[in-house]
């Protein structure tokens, strides 16, 4: 379980439980498409409304600059406790998990999207840092959507 001093609604999990990516807040849409009597099942077996979907754009820090990622078919859940970024969707879209000392390195195509540090008061979150015009950090924790690379 993860501890409320350690997410806020700004930030982002990688998480390997999500079936679809979900963000919380309609700013961090690049398009959208309003939906209407659509609901999803939450970890904690509650249902939450979803209010549309689209894309999403953020920047990630690498060793060596920035890189912009955009996720397609993005739910927008208003009241979801964090952004959510499913690991099985980015699986299926090919891309690859790599462990390093401290951490994760997360690649498609030869091609670094993410490196991960592991932090938190339970060292069991993967931390990546972010860019505009998401603010925030991005977690791995404990996934069907579209993902493409673009810089």
């Amino acid at each position: 379980m993860v501890s409320n001093d350690t997410i806020s609604s700004t930030s982002i999990l990688l998480d390997c439980d999500a079936t679809l990516h979900m963000f919380t807040s309609q700013e961090h849409f690049t398009t959208y498409t309003e939906s209407s009597n659509r609901f999803v099942i939450v970890g904690s077996h509650n249902h939450v409304f979803v209010s549309g979907q689209g894309s999403v754009l953020f920047s990630t820090k690498l060793p060596n600059g920035q890189l912009n990622i955009t996720l397609h078919n993005v739910l927008h859940i208003p009241h979801l406790g964090a952004n959510l970024v499913s690991l099985g969707t980015l699986h299926h879209q090919g891309v690859s998990v790599k462990s390093f000392d401290n951490g994760l390195i997360l690649s498609k195509d030869n091609e670094e999207l993410f490196r991960a540090s592991l932090t938190g008061s339970t060292r069991t979150l993967y931390h990546i840092q972010c860019t505009a015009p998401v603010t925030g950090t991005v977690y791995l924790s404990g996934g069907l959507l579209n993902m493409c690379l673009w810089h």
